[in-house]
């Protein structure tokens, strides 16, 4: 019996978590919480990327608010990338975690951020000075792109979107639940583009 032991071996799941820990060890917010220093000097926000920081969209990736963060962003990076490598092997994996991660945190500065700025509305004065950290972009189109592989990935993308929404409507974090919202379709549209056969394979 093939058990496709390739598939078996995880590489780029298990490299994300460590660069994760790390990064998060050495700042302090494992166990503690991230100083408003280190997080101005890598977090990312629109105005950062305005002024041409873009490697902010990568290191702004690996870093956690606090503890409490850091261990949802690693369980939530652990079942999110671990799940789609497992099908799609380590380079896809690192392709698509990189372009939902990059583009999501993009639409999100570049689209909900500076249209919140621009409008004016309470509680969003300076938005574009506030800065950001955490994956869930990437981990959010990987999740939705690894529904498109299920045989009822519709009806599950369905339940996710309506719980995000029910989220959002009882404790609201505005900003990161839209791109979650806008995340998990987006990803669940591409991998219906570039990755049918592997949803055959699937049933």
């Amino acid at each position: 019996m093939d058990m496709h032991p390739a598939r078996l071996r995880l590489k780029f799941t298990p490299t994300v978590l460590i660069v994760m820990i790390i990064a998060n060890a050495y700042f302090g917010s494992l166990t503690g919480v991230l100083k408003i220093e280190d997080l101005e000097s890598w977090g990312v926000s629109l105005n950062s990327l305005q002024q041409g920081e873009w490697f902010r969209l990568i290191t702004g990736s690996y870093l956690s608010q606090d503890g409490a963060m850091a261990l949802r962003q690693l369980a939530f990076a652990g079942l999110t990338l671990g799940w789609y490598e497992w099908r799609r092997g380590a380079r896809r994996t690192a392709a698509m975690f990189l372009f939902f991660d990059i583009l999501g945190t993009l639409f999100l500065m570049f689209g909900l951020v500076w249209a919140l700025a621009l409008s004016g509305a309470p509680g969003f004065d300076q938005i574009d000075f506030r800065f950001d950290v955490g994956m869930s972009a990437g981990g959010f189109g990987l999740l939705g792109a690894s529904l498109y592989s299920l045989t009822r990935g519709r009806l599950l993308l369905v339940a996710g979107l309506a719980l995000l929404l029910a989220k959002l409507l009882i404790y609201p974090d505005v900003i990161a639940d839209l791109a979650h919202l806008a995340l998990l379709p987006f990803g669940y549209f591409i991998e219906h583009l570039t990755g049918s056969s592997a949803r055959a394979g699937s049933r």
